[in-house]
């Protein structure tokens, strides 16, 4: 059986929107991916085209449960 966690979809303006309310230290960026590192996890952002997806925190809930790789 697989699990596959629910995807959160963003556009860009509304991930910038969201980034500037966290603190900067919690951050981290590369070209295509952000992440915030969040007390219960990383939150790992990927750009898609014209949006920003992730899976957290369905990923996060799969890890517990043994789950392994990244999204695609």
């Amino acid at each position: 059986m697989t699990h596959t966690p629910p995807v959160l979809s963003l556009c860009p303006k509304s991930l910038h929107v969201f980034l500037r309310l966290l603190p900067p230290d919690r951050i981290s960026r590369m070209p295509g991916q952000v992440t915030i590192h969040a007390d219960a996890g990383d939150a790992v952002w990927i750009e898609r085209g014209n949006r920003w997806v992730t899976g957290a925190p369905g990923f996060d809930t799969a890890r517990r449960f043994g789950a392994q790789g990244r999204m695609q």
